[in-house]
């Protein structure tokens, strides 16, 4: 113990002292620089270094204090911490239950009372006697002791649909919650309509619902382990008729002995279920049985609008009705309604619809009343208008909430999940919904900016660039790869490529980068002997669009490598906490900060781009130092361990993913554009039509028709010799740069801005040395010059294009230069981005429930700051590799090209988020005229009124059977409308 803490103790030391030295290595930077510049005479600029140096010494002493303050939180064992765990997850449990009690006024005056007796015992495992059947009892609360009295610990509870099975469970969850004491398991409803037993097990569904419904909670498979939950598992009637023997066999094969267990279902469905597979093994089964009329009559009573006598005496309108019922009890009007008021969910839907809104209950005296599915579905089709009779969404909750039911029925499912709302979008947009809205706007920008420009240059309405097309290229390519790539299943972790989805991402990826180069090959032009290190294509062309094409299915690939692909779901983590968030902004603010200070001196871009990595990388160290060292959720040492091994974890898959994907793609190009372009340029490497000359010197020539002579010297240059004279003038510049260019005579040859300007007249030579450097002038004197313009006027397009093509195997080289070079620097990016970003998104170690509307709120904040961080991520990782020294300013250039695509990785990493797939959604949704704009408030709304219950962050309505009603009737008036 005293050796860990002794080294944890190091470690720290070591942090603070890196820290300083962070700080003296930014400040001794700056001040050489500015040394070496000869600008600290300035008043001016000594003040801003020694400020920027103060600054960050004070900063360090701060970091080392509010660290040095944190190494003395308490230290926890593993059972204490599991505890601590089991308690917070107790406390979301209660908090959330307790307000779905008081929303559905189970509490006012009191809840129905129910009675249960044992179930018939052929549907119970007595085998070693275990489950022995549970007495009755008046009260719900008596389900808890009922459950204390059965040795196994586990009950099945039955009834018929709307007797009270879930409100059952509820109580039974809030009870034990009341009398648990520390280290006891936590009761949790889990809604059986979510489970797949043939592909899940129990254990791991269970985990993903804690940590779906009770965000942050990534620590819930080691509460299950613990056995410190304890599942309350509410609806095996709402799974699939063929999944209900598969949930039984689930059960007893995977609860361990002693697991407590509480499980409803409808009668019925247990007996199927039984008949086709096995019972509950050790588990008491009861069987909730019907209200009795005086009991239900009395809760009408008690909850209506009291209304005065002739006498003055206190009466309801529902007393006439129910005495009415007392004196006609055998008849088919009175049985019926008899019979749907010995349900509790029925009586509550009476309760809503005539005692809340004082509405007479005498229409229930009607004759067609006397069917009990008639009077049934009457009061499931009241319930709603009912619940919001005073509500500006009066007119349109029916229709709104029938559109959910049935879209939720179509998706069997009981969970109305807002970020899977995206399900009903028609199938463009639900594939592509937030690529093709974040895609139109940028066209739509991109068009204005072209309209601007042509009407700032050629004073006319006409784009000045092709702009807009280009931008819908790249937005093609995107979708394309996104369309391919999202179809593997959504990794949970950025960067996690497993099992054969990786060869099928790699085969599409080789085939499209194929495609995608040889269009670039059969486009772009094949001057590359031009210097254009960056990219050999014109903007405008149709190799511009090619290269777009490619440089969107690049965006998909880092996209893919992130994680960023398939179903949309909320994000929970530390990036949306409000102290990360303001540490992230600080840490931005003090990168600007650096680069301020150092434009100042006019400093190079990369070493202002060291110095502002150096501050960021300085206050993020205090910064996470501070909050890592105040977590104490497990000892220092061990705490620090395991951050390390996640995050060489993390560094080892994204740097695979990223690499191979890298590769793939720019090999892929690189061999079909280089190939195609290579043999395109093999054409133009012969000389023009005409007589072939020798010179001793191994020198080859020939002239043309219009008299300009092509020749091609032993060492591989190029030249063209003019016909004739030509006249124009040479530049000279302080730095030594010489430019020639053309003039219409000498008069204009005089007139020059240059700093010395010579005019010449005579032949010249154009001529291009290497393919990879811009053309030079041999002037008549035989000197050289730069060329300025001469090669663009003087020759004719085809002996221009022979001069400047450059050899088969230059051009070949050059563009597999180039697709390499990219492709590996967007795998590094990709890879060390994905990395770095999945060590920052683990979830938070806590655990609340959260309602709707605050997961939305909180998946927008971590989607916005998650844009943000890939971003500046991807941005100081290709600064980073920009300046390293790797030869030469071309491959410096083709690293900078690479950083294109991550321009529009962090806004589609937000557009993608489920924040933004919700976006789209309702904007499609409330323009159809399907939902309201304001749906989460409608939903919010709903949920007070009694109409929904929120089960986390999803929402389910109040009972299967209004889901169930809801969605038949609007399909029934969509089949009538159509």
């Amino acid at each position: 113990m005293y050796r860990n803490g002794r080294v944890g103790g190091s470690l720290k030391r070591w942090r603070r002292h890196g820290i300083w030295l962070g700080a003296v290595a930014v400040t001794g930077t700056v001040l050489f620089v500015a040394q070496r510049g000869g600008e600290l005479d300035e008043t001016a600029s000594l003040t801003a270094v020694l400020g920027f140096g103060l600054s960050a010494i004070g900063l360090a002493v701060n970091l080392w204090r509010e660290s040095a303050a944190s190494e003395r939180a308490d230290e926890t064992s593993s059972l204490e911490r599991l505890q601590q765990l089991a308690d917070r997850l107790a406390s979301a449990v209660q908090e959330q239950w307790q307000a779905e009690w008081r929303l559905r006024r189970l509490q006012d005056p009191s809840p129905l009372q129910v009675q249960w007796s044992p179930a018939e015992a052929w549907l119970v495992d007595e085998s070693d006697g275990t489950g022995q059947a549970a007495e009755s009892e008046d009260q719900l609360e008596g389900v808890s002791a009922a459950f204390d009295a059965v040795p196994s610990r586990r009950i099945v509870v039955l009834g018929s649909p709307g007797s009270g099975k879930t409100v059952l469970a509820v109580r039974f969850t809030l009870d034990r919650l009341a009398h648990r004491a520390s280290g006891d398991p936590v009761p949790v409803v889990f809604p059986l309509s979510g489970w797949q037993p043939e592909r899940e097990r129990l254990r791991d569904w269970m985990a993903t619902y804690l940590r779906t419904t009770y965000p942050g909670a990534h620590w819930s498979r080691e509460l299950l382990h613990a056995s410190l939950v304890l599942p309350v598992l509410d609806g095996l009637d709402e799974m699939p008729e063929s999944s209900w023997g598969a949930a039984l066999h689930r059960l007893n094969a995977e609860l361990d002995p002693g697991q407590g267990v509480l499980l409803t279902c409808r009668t019925q469905t247990y007996a199927k279920a039984v008949e086709t597979g096995d019972v509950f093994t050790q588990a008491a089964v009861i069987e909730l049985q019907p209200l009795a009329f005086a009991s239900a009559s009395g809760y009408l009573v008690r909850t209506a609008r009291p209304v005065r006598g002739a006498d003055g005496q206190r009466t309801t309108l529902w007393d006439p009705v129910l005495a009415h019922l007392r004196a006609h009890a055998d008849t088919p009007l009175g049985r019926a309604l008899r019979l749907v008021l010995s349900t509790p969910l029925m009586v509550a839907m009476a309760r809503a619809v005539y005692g809340d809104t004082g509405k007479d209950p005498a229409d229930l005296l009607e004759e067609r009343f006397a069917d009990p599915a008639v009077l049934e579905q009457h009061l499931l089709e009241a319930f709603v208008p009912a619940a919001f009779t005073d509500s500006p969404y009066a007119e349109r909750a029916r229709d709104w909430l029938g559109y959910l039911a049935a879209s939720m029925q179509r998706r069997s499912t009981r969970r109305l999940a807002w970020w899977q709302l995206r399900l009903e979008l028609p199938w463009p947009l639900r594939r592509l919904g937030p690529i093709l809205l974040l895609g139109c706007a940028a066209v739509v920008l991109s068009t204005v900016m072209a309209l601007a420009r042509g009407v700032f240059t050629e004073g006319l309405w006409t784009p000045a660039s092709d702009l807009p097309l280009v931008m819908s290229v790249f937005i093609g390519g995107v979708c394309l790869g996104y369309l391919a790539l999202s179809g593997r299943p959504a990794a949970v972790r950025a960067g996690a490529w497993e099992g054969r989805q990786v060869a099928r991402d790699v085969l599409f990826l080789a085939a499209t980068a194929a495609l995608a180069g040889m269009a670039v090959g059969f486009t772009t032009h094949t001057d590359l002997t031009t210097g254009s290190w960056s990219l050999p294509i014109t903007f405008g062309d149709m190799g511009s669009l090619a290269m777009a094409a490619a440089c969107g299915l690049a965006t998909a690939t880092a996209l893919a490598v992130l994680g960023i692909v398939g179903d949309p779901f909320p994000l929970y983590t530390p990036l949306a906490r409000r102290p990360l968030v303001r540490a992230v902004v600080i840490v931005l603010l003090t990168a600007l900060l650096a680069l301020l200070v150092t434009s100042i001196f006019s400093l190079p871009l990369t070493w202002s781009a060291v110095a502002a990595a150096l501050a960021a990388v300085l206050v993020a160290a205090g910064l996470y130092d501070r909050q890592s060292s105040a977590a104490g959720a497990a000892s220092p040492p061990a705490a620090g361990r395991r951050r390390r091994r996640r995050l060489l974890r993390a560094l080892l898959r994204g740097l695979t993913a990223g690499l191979l994907a890298g590769l793939c793609l720019g090999s892929a190009f690189g061999i079909a554009a280089a190939t195609t372009l290579s043999i395109r340029g093999a054409r133009h490497a012969d000389f023009p039509h005409g007589t072939p000359h020798r010179l001793p010197d191994g020198t080859r020539y020939v002239i043309t028709a219009d008299g300009w002579r092509h020749g091609l010297h032993s060492d591989g240059d190029r030249y063209l010799r003019t016909p004739g004279p030509v006249d124009g003038v040479v530049e000279e510049y302080e730095d030594g740069t010489r430019y020639a260019r053309a003039a219409a005579s000498l008069d204009e040859a005089t007139r020059c801005s240059a700093d010395r300007c010579t005019p010449f007249h005579g032949p010249i030579e154009l001529h291009v040395r290497k393919p990879d450097e811009y053309p030079e002038i041999r002037l008549p004197n035989g000197t050289y010059a730069d060329d300025y313009d001469l090669v663009d006027r003087l020759p004719p397009a085809r002996s221009r294009d022979w001069l400047l093509t450059a050899p088969p195997s230059a051009l070949f080289g050059i563009m597999m230069d180039l697709a390499l070079t990219v492709g590996v620097a967007l795998g590094l990016v990709s890879g060390l981005t994905s990395a770095i970003h999945t060590w920052l998104v683990s979830p938070a170690d806590t655990a609340r429930a959260v309602s709707p509307q605050a997961g939305l709120r909180t998946d927008r904040t971590t989607a916005i700051t998650r844009g943000v961080t890939l971003t500046v991520l991807s941005y100081l990782i290709t600064t980073g590799l920009v300046i390293l020294p790797i030869g030469s300013e071309r491959e410096s250039g083709y690293l900078l090209f690479a950083l294109l695509p991550w321009l529009f990785v962090g806004p589609l990493a937000i557009c993608l988020s489920a924040w933004g797939w919700f976006l789209v959604t309702r904007l499609w949704l409330s323009t159809t005229g399907r939902l309201p704009w304001h749906l989460m408030d409608f939903l919010d709304e709903a949920h007070e009124r009694g109409v929904l219950r929120q089960a986390g962050a999803t929402y389910e309505f109040r009972h299967a059977r209004l889901q169930e009603h809801l969605a038949a009737s609007t399909q029934q008036q969509s089949l009538l409308q159509t």
